[in-house]
């Protein structure tokens, strides 16, 4: 994948995380009534049309459907193949599995970033500490650093998430960040120490240069490269982590949508094609475009 497909797909992936709400809900995104025009009103399907009125016009969302409630009146279609009613079918509770695709987006989306946020900041602390701080320490943190990090991130997340037991959105992240943020700070601690013994840095230091200057100037902006490749292998690594977690009962608790629930029921239900290619395509794909982007060679400079 090439870097401008990769930030075309993410930026797809953004937008749908980001207007979820309006892509996909059974509420209007605007409405006219007897009590005047509404933005994104609170009654929803059904008990809007009866409000609107003979004057009345509301502006529904492209997938007129709710990704997490399951209906309770009317008729409940359960796994059913895709329609014009349902672009990409129902799951097993009826819910319109397109929609609940889109707000799966926002959820890999917000553990992708918390992950890669919390182990980007974590890994330049301990970086940060094991560069500058006593040389007697450097080699017992980075041995303990090294241990954190060659532990296969997958298999310590599957067991630290069954051990904790709670599998909210941030506990997820936490698991996922803590291997990768002992990965990423050996990586920028050697960079940080390389460049700190660079003799333009020495240069420095011998012409006054306070050590808060030479490391805000000097030495910082040499692993920002490395800091931003390290956050989106964290980033693809948690997408991947979710599906899989989701997948074996262990990611974000039910009804959040989620790429890896649909996976889930898709084995649950002899494979649907409507629940596991979707999801599978776009965690997929989502991972590969980081992976593409973090793995891509550096633009030359002109």
């Amino acid at each position: 994948m090439t870097r401008r497909l990769a930030l075309a797909w993410l930026a797809l992936i953004a937008l749908a995380a980001l207007a979820a709400d309006l892509l996909a809900s059974d509420r209007a995104i605007v409405a006219r009534t007897d009590a005047g025009l509404t933005w994104r009103p609170a009654a929803r399907g059904d008990a809007l049309r009866a409000r609107l009125g003979p004057d009345g016009w509301a502006v529904w969302p492209p997938i007129v459907a709710d990704p997490i409630a399951v209906r309770t009146d009317g008729e409940l279609v359960i796994l059913a193949a895709p329609s014009a009613r349902h672009r990409l079918g129902t799951d097993d509770r009826g819910r319109d599995v397109a929609a609940r695709l889109i707000h799966g987006a926002r959820t890999s989306a917000a553990l992708g970033a918390g992950a890669a946020g919390l182990a980007t900041l974590l890994g330049l602390g301990l970086a940060l500490g094991i560069a500058l701080g006593p040389g007697r320490l450097r080699s017992p943190a980075l041995a303990l650093c090294d241990a954190v990090a060659s532990a296969p991130a997958l298999l310590v997340t599957l067991a630290a998430a069954a051990l904790v037991g709670h599998r909210g959105l941030v506990a997820l992240a936490v698991l996922i960040a803590v291997p990768r943020g002992a990965d990423t700070a050996r990586l920028i601690a050697a960079q940080l120490t390389a460049e700190l013994a660079a003799p333009y840095v020495v240069a420095a230091r011998g012409l006054g240069a306070s050590p808060a200057r030479v490391l805000v100037r000097h030495a910082l902006p040499a692993v920002w490269p490395a800091l931003a490749i390290a956050a989106a292998l964290t980033a693809a690594t948690a997408v991947l982590s979710e599906a899989a977690l989701s997948f074996l009962g262990l990611g974000p608790p039910p009804p959040t949508p989620s790429w890896g629930e649909l996976l889930a029921q898709a084995t649950q239900h002899e494979l649907r094609w409507w629940l596991s290619v979707p999801a599978g395509l776009a965690a997929t794909l989502t991972a590969a475009a980081l992976f593409a982007l973090a793995l891509a060679p550096p633009r030359a400079s002109r």
